[in-house]
């Protein structure tokens, strides 16, 4: 009390430390809470690496296999295919051996029945890749996308389950 005495005697006003401390305890607090929401706001959810990731995933599945979820087919190996890339600068070869997944025995013997219309596809659809086109994690997937179609085509889809590389060498 002797200060407040000492400063009104000196005609100033005491002193409002106190309320001046809340406003800027309280302006801290706000500040960090609208931080701490933005950045659960604009970081909790996935990156657009692992959105992009979850994406490719989606779309490297064939359209079949997505449809039919069950137990492994009847597995058709195919023998080697060994083409020359279509590059034109530079000779580059391919060598792959692809195996089948279809829906049941039934499927197998067709398979076997139209088995040189299939590697015909097949070895078109090789020819006419380049050494670029095939290098990438990418270019293999949509390589299996393209076979999955031609097979599909000759097949019918409710065949086809899947198609494997079992061997897959670029030189």
């Amino acid at each position: 009390m002797a200060d407040k005495e000492k400063e009104q005697k000196n005609g100033e006003e005491p002193k409002k430390k106190k309320p001046l401390l809340l406003f800027i305890i309280l302006g801290l607090v706000l500040l960090l809470g609208a931080g701490g929401a933005g950045y659960f706001f604009f970081m909790a959810g996935p990156s657009d690496d692992e959105l992009a990731a979850e994406l490719e995933k989606e779309a490297a599945q064939p359209k079949a296999a997505v449809k039919k979820k069950q137990a492994v087919g009847v597995m058709v190996n195919l023998d080697p295919f060994i083409v020359n890339l279509a590059d034109p600068k530079a000779r580059h070869f391919l060598k792959t051996t692809i195996t089948l997944e279809v829906a049941d025995d039934d499927a197998k013997e067709e398979v076997n029945k139209v088995l040189p219309k299939i590697r015909n596809d097949i070895i078109m659809l090789l020819t006419s890749q380049t050494m670029a086109d095939i290098l990438t994690m990418e270019g293999k997937i949509r390589l299996r996308d393209q076979i999955t179609a031609r097979v599909e085509r000759i097949l019918g889809a409710d065949r086809l389950l899947n198609i494997y590389f079992a061997q897959f060498v670029v030189q």
